[in-house]
C-alpha cells in the first residue's frame, strides 16, 4: 500500500462526485423545460377545442349538402350516397378529436404538472444526502491522511516502531477510500434512475396520446377510398347516372307521373297571359260586330236596291 495507490483512489472520487452534480445539474436546469412543455400542451388543448367546435357546425352544414344530394330526383343519389359516407368519417375524426383533448389534459400534463413538483422534492433531497455522506466520509479521510503524514515523517527519522503502526494507517486511508467511491458510485448510480426514470414516465403519458393520433391517421385510408368514388361519380356531369335514365324511361305511363306535374306559372306569366286573352276578346268582340252589322236596316236596303236593278 503506498501513497500513489491513495492518491488515485482519491481522484477516482472526485471524478464521481463531479459526475454526480453534473446529472444533478441537469436535472434542477430541466424543470423550466418541463413546465414551458405542459403550459405548451394546454396552449394546444384549447385551440383543438375550439377547433372541435367549429369543425361540428362545419359537420352540420356538410352533412345538409349530402342530404340535398341524397334526396333529388336521381341525378345525384350516387354523389349524395357518398357525401354522406365522407361526412361520417369526417365526424368519426371530430370525435376521435375531442378524445384527443382530453386525453392530452388527462394522460399528459395533469400527471407531469403533479410530478415536476416531486421531481424538485427528490433531487432537493437527494443532493442533501450525498452531501451529507460525502462530507462525512471526507472528514474521516482528512483525519486519517494527517495521522498517516506524520507517522511517515517519524518513519522517515529512523522510528522502526512506527512502521507497523503506518502501515496499518494506510490500511484504514485505503479502506475509506474505497468507500468513499462506493459510495459516489451509489449516489451516481441514484442520480442516473431518477433522470432516466423522469423520461419513462414522459413517453408512458405520451403513449395514450399518440394512440388517439393513431386512430385518426388511420381513417385516413377510409377519407382516400371514399374521395375515390366520390371523382368517379364527378368525372362527367353530362353523364347521368343508371338511376337516372331509369327514371327517364320509366316515368311515361307510369302512376308516378302525377307527381311531375308542371308546375304553375309565375304571377309575371298569368299577367302577360291575361292581356292575350283580352286582346283575343276584342278581337272577337269586333268581328261580332261586324256580323251585325251585315244584317242591319241599311244593309237590306242597298241589297234590294240592287236586286231592283
Amino acid at each position: 500500500m503506498d501513497i500513489n495507490n491513495l492518491n488515485m483512489l482519491d481522484k477516482e472520487c472526485s471524478a464521481l462526485g463531479g459526475l454526480f452534480q453534473s446529472v444533478m445539474t441537469d436535472m434542477k436546469g430541466s424543470y423550466p423545460v418541463w413546465e414551458d412543455f405542459a403550459s405548451k400542451a394546454l396552449k394546444l388543448h384549447s385551440s383543438i377545442k375550439a377547433t372541435s367546435i367549429a369543425a361540428t357546425t362545419f359537420l352540420e352544414a356538410f352533412q345538409r349538402i349530402a342530404d340535398m344530394a341524397t334526396n333529388t330526383k336521381g341525378a345525384t343519389r350516387d354523389i349524395g350516397t357518398a357525401l354522406t359516407r365522407l361526412c361520417i368519417r369526417q365526424k368519426s375524426i371530430e370525435s376521435k378529436m375531442k378524445h384527443f383533448t382530453n386525453v392530452l389534459v388527462e394522460n399528459l400534463v395533469g400527471p407531469l404538472q403533479e410530478r415536476i413538483e416531486d421531481w424538485k422534492k427528490v433531487a432537493l433531497m437527494m443532493d442533501k444526502d450525498h452531501a451529507k455522506e460525502y462530507k462525512k466520509a471526507r472528514q474521516e479521510i482528512k483525519k486519517l491522511s494527517s495521522d498517516t503524514v506524520r507517522l511517515q515523517k517519524k518513519v522517515k527519522k529512523g522510528s522502526i516502531d512506527k512502521q507497523k503502526q503506518l502501515l496499518r494507517h494506510l490500511h484504514y486511508v485505503n479502506d475509506k477510500y474505497l468507500l468513499l467511491e462506493e459510495i459516489e458510485k451509489n449516489a451516481v448510480r441514484h442520480a442516473l434512475i431518477e433522470e432516466r426514470s423522469r423520461f419513462c414516465m414522459f413517453v408512458n403519458c405520451l403513449g395514450p396520446v399518440v394512440d388517439v393520433e393513431l386512430e385518426m391517421l388511420s381513417e385516413i385510408t377510409h377519407l382516400e377510398e371514399i374521395m375515390d368514388v366520390l371523382k368517379k361519380h364527378s368525372a362527367d356531369p353530362k353523364s347521368l347516372p343508371d338511376a337516372s335514365e331509369h327514371l327517364i324511361r320509366d316515368i311515361r305511363g307510369s302512376e308516378t307521373t302525377s307527381f311531375f306535374q308542371t308546375p304553375p306559372s309565375s304571377p309575371s306569366s298569368i299577367g302577360s297571359r291575361k292581356s292575350s286573352m283580352c286582346s283575343i276578346s276584342s278581337l272577337n268582340s269586333s268581328s261580332s260586330g261586324s256580323t251585325n252589322n251585315s244584317h242591319s236596316p241599311s244593309h237590306h236596303l242597298r241589297y234590294k236596291n240592287l236586286s231592283q236593278v
